[in-house]
């Protein structure tokens, strides 16, 4: 039996809504500009599969109303961490970044966090934890900074190997211990100058006062510094960060991967791969960020559908994390060319790459509004001396790469012309009457060399054998793509890995076919 959601009075406002089962499990919490409305979206006939899954073990409905959508964002995340719905996605493989702390204690200690909280101060995300292990024991050591959980009464082990200085037994000034403890964070901000320039002045004092051991201690701490400036490179936050995420939708499923990226500098990349359904993008957006570092701009490669909400939610989110206002705002943004544009590239080149596509196909699919990725290839071109010696040649490209066994040589029968037009709708007819004929199976996409007479021509011969195989055309001059019932053709970047198969695959067909014609001249 059917959820009946109408017996509840649920309000036209926004806020979240929590669906339960029979056991009174929440198994899916959301959110929405008017409960209401987006609650009674569930309960009709035109869904996707994964709606129509949940809907049927719906069988009670709690909401809670809030004053706008950013606050109902930010709750329905809470909620999601609290119950861990089934069909709310999950990150849990996901590795969340880790910080170094500054505790909050009168002698402050550096630990590994996960979570950021307002009893301390935090610095990082370190995305390698190797390199975060060793700038904590390095800090650690260079300012004999504490370690134990709770202050003991007389000094430990640490001490005795000269790893600690020895708070617990006042074997240190309260000032001197927070002094240190101030140059490990300007260590941690990079500031190294103000550290080595903090240490010198305290050097040159204790000297002063005839406290030549403690201007021992000051001038190995410098030295140790400079050693990490010259050897070391930090991953500290930085005045400017990105994440550059990209996806792609193959066979019902949604494979997302981030790059981070710090100062123009790729940090770490994650994978992600979820059933797809549609609203997916935001969801897995807000859930990513709900747990893990937000940086000051997100890179998509297309707007999001609740924009605008969306990164007011992530700012709030990261103020929250954080304590205070944070200022630069994060935005989110959608470039359609330059540096930023060439990174999602990069990123989707990657994606593909990792699911054994070669990089472009995708990019080839959504550029020429195809039905699914053209993995089969085959380029046509056709070669005359004024009408003589006519020789067309077609090769084949499998996944990006060519695949020699189906290349096939035509020696023009129906005609002694120079007519490249006529040429190209004779091969292309031969060829695909016999792929017909013999029941084989059939390209992803056709592309012909020459511009739109032989775009015509070819589509002419389709339609003799009633067959729908995508087709375009590659002039070479201007590089312009021709497509079926498209008036003005495409100018593409010839960087991108999408321009650079359909170049390599029509260069290589020209280079057959020329082939082909020099040796039909030398029969003669």
């Amino acid at each position: 039996m059917t959820f009946n959601y109408k017996k509840h009075k649920i309000p036209h406002k926004p806020g979240v809504y929590l669906y339960k089962n029979k056991a009174s499990q929440v198994i899916y919490v959301g959110k929405a500009k008017d409960l209401h409305k987006r609650i009674a979206q569930y309960f009709k006939a035109d869904l996707d599969y994964k709606t129509k899954l949940l809907v049927a073990k719906i069988a009670d409905v709690e909401f809670i109303t809030t004053t706008n959508e950013v606050e109902a964002l930010l709750l329905e995340q809470n909620l999601i961490h609290q119950y861990d719905p089934k069909y709310n996605i999950s990150l849990r493989g996901d590795i969340r970044y880790a910080y170094i702390k500054i505790t909050d204690e009168k002698f402050p200690r550096l630990i590994t966090a996960r979570k950021i909280t307002k009893d301390g101060r935090y610095y990082g995300p370190y995305t390698d934890a190797a390199a975060r292990r060793l700038i904590l024991n390095t800090l650690r050591n260079i300012f004999k900074l504490r370690n134990c959980n709770k202050m003991p009464k007389k000094v430990c082990l640490q001490y005795h190997i000269d790893k600690c200085s020895g708070p617990c037994e006042d074997l240190i000034t309260e000032e001197r211990y927070i002094a240190n403890v101030k140059n490990a964070e300007r260590l941690l901000k990079g500031k190294t100058k103000q550290i080595i320039k903090d240490l010198n002045q305290r050097m040159q004092k204790s000297s002063a006062n005839q406290q030549y051991e403690l201007a021992k201690i000051y001038r190995d701490q410098k030295k140790a510094i400079q050693l990490i400036e010259e050897k070391q490179k930090i991953d500290v936050p930085k005045k400017y960060d990105q994440d550059v995420i990209n996806w792609l939708v193959l066979n019902s499923q949604i494979y997302f991967q981030i790059f981070n990226i710090d100062q123009g500098v790729i940090t770490s990349r994650h994978k992600f791969n979820f059933k797809y359904y549609p609203g997916i993008v935001e969801d897995f957006i807000k859930h990513y960020y709900s747990i893990n570092f937000i940086p000051r701009e997100l890179v998509l490669p297309e707007k999001l559908s609740e924009q605008n909400l969306i990164q007011s939610y992530l700012q709030k989110t990261k103020n929250q994390k954080f304590g205070f206002k944070i200022l630069p705002k994060v935005d989110i943004t959608v470039p359609l060319k330059g540096d930023k544009y060439k990174l999602l590239q990069l990123v989707k080149n990657n994606l593909e790459t990792n699911l054994g596509l070669e990089p472009g196909l995708v990019g080839l699919k959504e550029i020429l509004n195809l039905e699914k990725i053209p993995k089969i290839i085959e380029f046509f071109d056709a070669s005359t001396l004024q009408g003589k010696y006519n020789a067309g040649a077609m090769i084949q490209m499998d996944n990006g790469r060519f695949n020699k066994n189906q290349y096939r040589k035509f020696k023009i029968k129906w005609l002694q012309a120079q007519d490249d037009v006529a040429m190209i709708y004779e091969i292309v007819l031969r060829r695909y009457y016999r792929l017909k004929k013999e029941n084989k199976k059939m390209p992803n996409l056709i592309v012909i060399d020459g511009g739109r007479g032989q775009l015509n021509s070819a589509i002419k011969a389709l339609q003799e054998l009633k067959l729908d195989i995508a087709i375009c055309s590659l002039a070479k001059r201007e590089e312009e793509i021709y497509l079926p019932n498209k008036n003005q053709p495409l100018n593409l970047d010839n960087k991108l890995f999408s321009m650079k198969i359909l170049t390599r695959g029509r260069d290589e067909v020209h280079r057959f076919v020329i082939k082909y014609h020099r040796e039909l001249r030398k029969l003669k």
